[in-house]
């Protein structure tokens, strides 16, 4: 991928259009538009992650490729990232190169789950990240591009080329970029990544194992057992879905229910109670899946194994609007550099 592909043309249009189709040919877009990858973009982008071009980030499956700061650069630059976001894209692959993250199961399953990025810290404000209204796009060049970048490395590195190594029954606009940043100044609670052990002004990425994704709209003026009864009737249990949870909590509901008194700790161990669905409504053999799952019991199915595994943040704008994402196994990695 590295190696110079001269193009000749009358415009600089005539050569970006080059450019995309010839890495359209070739398999390394995600269907979109790219930026070539120059000499001199990549010598810019290397030095802002402040390693080595040849240093080993991971191997992404399941072609085993090697992620190397090089290689992440190039899949950056074509992505339309800026230089300065190369140290979260890499922070964000350290963690789904980690041996406890099942991104080759990600990379070959007929499902279309994909990785989910939370970013916490200064680093927001640093490059822009979008964790207010509309933080999970369209129209915001950071969370767009990382999340992008991400994708672009999960097929030219791994190699998930869809229809190959990818067997993803229908796919997800999901899979395109899916980041947004934690609202931790309207958060009345601790921030996430304070909640996993680092300091407010340290700077995280955590990538989640996620899929389905299902806005809440409604529940303004209502007490806090109303609000999280109507949040809980969209988190239905799903088959092989108890890796967990993520709510990202609208600022309205999050102070209405910290107004209420209720510590993260009682939405989640109120959340791990409501969501539930009586066993009768499924078939047979999923009740008993989720039963030896330890998601279940002889009258209900869960959405959890465990309070713990529904994870919160807070993010959005103003509105009585939540986010209930399919999501767990998270891996939070430090975001050196910035």
């Amino acid at each position: 991928m590295t190696q110079a592909q001269t193009l000749l043309g009358a415009s600089v249009a005539e050569l970006m259009t080059q450019a995309y189709e010839h890495a359209y040919e070739k398999g390394w877009t995600d269907g979109l538009p790219i930026i070539p990858p120059t000499p001199d973009a990549l010598e810019r982008f290397v030095a802002a992650s402040g390693r080595k071009a040849d240093d080993l980030i991971g191997i992404l499956p399941p072609r085993k490729g090697r992620a190397t700061v090089e290689v992440i650069a190039v899949n950056a630059i074509m992505a339309g990232c800026k230089a300065e976001y190369m140290p979260v894209i890499i922070a964000a692959l350290e963690g789904m190169t980690d041996p406890t993250y099942p991104l080759e199961f990600m990379q070959v399953t007929t499902n279309p789950m994909t990785p989910f990025l939370l970013v916490n810290g200064p680093v927001r404000q640093k490059i822009d990240i979008n964790y207010g209204t509309g933080c999970l796009g369209p129209g915001w060049r950071a969370n767009s591009t990382i999340g992008r970048s991400i994708r672009l490395c999960m097929i030219n590195i791994g190699g998930a080329l869809p229809g190959i190594y990818s067997k993803v029954s229908l796919g997800s606009p999901l899979r395109y970029s899916y980041i947004c940043g934690e609202n931790e100044e309207e958060n009345p609670w601790t921030p996430f990544h304070v909640d996993r052990g680092f300091s407010r002004d340290q700077s995280t990425v955590t990538v989640f194992k996620a899929s389905n994704f299902c806005n809440i709209s409604g529940g303004e003026g209502v007490g806090p057992d109303e609000i999280l009864r109507h949040i809980a009737t969209n988190m239905p249990p799903m088959y092989g879905g108890g890796d967990g949870a993520l709510l990202l909590l609208g600022i309205n509901h999050a102070q209405s229910l910290s107004d209420a008194g209720l510590t993260k700790r009682d939405i989640q161990e109120r959340l791990f109670h409501y969501a539930r669905v009586p066993a009768s409504h499924f078939a047979e053999s999923f009740a008993t899946t989720e039963r030896n799952a330890g998601r279940g019991d002889a009258d209900s199915v869960w959405r959890a194994r465990c309070p713990e595994e529904i994870y919160l943040a807070v993010a959005g704008g103003p509105g009585p609007q939540d986010v209930y994402i399919g999501a767990g196994m998270p891996q939070t990695r430090l975001i050196r550099g910035l």
